[in-house]
C-alpha cells in the first residue's frame, strides 16, 4: 500500500466517509453545473441564430418563443377525440413509460435469472429471446392497437415487448460473466445454493444488469413516444405529430425539448439509484484511487 493509503487508514473511517461524502457532493455539482451550461449554450446559440436570421424563426422557434406560447396557452392541438393538451400528454407519456419500463424490466429481470439457473430453459428460452429482441417496438404497434385500441394498454404492450427480451439477455450475460473464481472460492467456503447466489452472484451481477436497465429505459422511452407518432393517438408523440400538421411549431419545439429534459432527467435519476444500491462498487473505486 503506498503512502496515500497509509495516511488514510490513519485518518480513521470516519474521516474517510466524511472525504467520501465530500467527493460525491463535488461530483454531483459538477455535473448540475455542466447540464446548466450546455443547456444555457445551447439556449444562447439558438435565440441568437434566430435573431440574425441563420435559423427560420417559423420553423425553429427559440425558447424565447415556445416558453412563453406554453405559459400563455393550454398547448393543445387537434380536433374532437384526436384533441390533445401539453399537459395531458406529459402525464400520459410518463404513465406509460413508467408501467411499461417497470413490467418489461421486471419480467426480464425474472426471466434472463431463470435462463441463467435452469440450463434446459436456456437452452429454449435464449434462442427465443434472440429472435424477439431484434424486433423494432414500433413493428408491434399494429398488434398492439388490434389487442388494445389505440389508448394507454397499446402503448404500454409496446415498450413491454420493445424491452423485455433484450433486457432477458443482458440478464443471462451479466449473470453468466461472474468470473469463475468467485464461485469456485465461495463454494470453497461451504456457500452453495440460494445463498451462492444471493451472496456472491447477483452481487458481481448487478453492475452489468444496472446498466442494462439504464439502456433498457431509453429503448422504453423511445418506444412509447414511436408508438403515440404512429398511432396511439395521444401522448407527447401525438403531441408533436399533430403539432407538425397543424403548423404549430412552437407546440412541436415544446415537445421536443420536453421529451430530451424528461429523458435526460429519468436517466440520472436512475443512475442516482445505482449508486445508492450498489454502494460496494464506489468502495471499491475508493480503494483503488487509495492504493495509487
Amino acid at each position: 500500500m503506498g503512502l496515500r493509503s497509509n495516511l488514510q487508514i490513519w485518518r480513521g473511517p470516519a474521516a474517510l466517509a466524511s472525504d467520501a461524502a465530500a467527493r460525491r457532493g463535488r461530483s454531483h455539482w459538477r455535473s448540475l453545473a455542466g447540464v446548466l451550461v450546455a443547456w444555457i449554450v445551447l439556449g444562447t446559440v439558438w435565440e441568437v441564430g434566430a435573431r440574425i436570421g441563420i435559423l427560420n424563426a417559423a420553423i425553429l422557434p427559440p425558447p424565447s418563443q415556445f416558453i412563453p406560447y406554453l405559459i400563455e396557452t393550454s398547448g393543445s392541438v387537434g380536433l374532437g377525440v384526436n384533441k390533445v393538451s401539453y399537459a395531458a400528454a406529459l402525464v400520459e407519456t410518463v404513465i406509460r413509460v413508467g408501467v411499461g419500463f417497470g413490467f418489461g424490466v421486471g419480467s426480464g429481470l425474472i426471466v434472463g435469472t431463470l435462463l441463467s439457473a435452469i440450463p434446459w430453459a436456456r437452452v429454449i428460452g435464449v434462442p427465443i429471446a434472440q429472435i424477439l429482441a431484434p424486433i423494432a417496438p414500433i413493428a408491434w404497434i399494429p398488434l398492439a392497437i388490434v389487442l388494445f385500441g389505440t389508448g394507454d394498454g397499446a402503448a404500454v404492450f409496446v415498450v413491454f415487448m420493445g424491452i423485455t427480451a433484450s433486457m432477458s439477455l443482458a440478464t443471462v450475460a451479466a449473470l453468466g460473466g461472474v468470473p469463475g473464481e468467485y464461485i469456485k472460492s465461495a463454494r470453497s467456503l461451504g456457500s452453495k445454493g440460494w445463498r451462492l447466489w444471493l451472496r456472491v452472484i447477483l452481487p458481481a451481477a448487478a453492475p452489468g444488469v444496472a446498466t442494462a436497465i439504464r439502456l433498457s429505459f431509453f429503448a422504453a422511452w423511445m418506444s412509447v413516444l414511436a408508438g403515440e407518432m404512429a398511432g396511439i393517438n395521444s401522448g407527447l408523440g401525438s403531441l408533436v405529430i399533430l403539432g407538425q400538421q397543424e403548423f404549430q411549431m412552437k407546440l412541436v419545439m415544446a415537445g421536443l425539448v420536453t421529451i430530451g429534459i424528461l429523458g435526460f432527467g429519468f436517466d440520472r435519476f436512475l443512475l442516482l439509484v445505482r449508486q445508492r444500491l450498489l454502494w460496494w462498487e464506489s468502495r471499491g473505486a475508493r480503494v483503488v484511487a487509495a492504493d495509487a
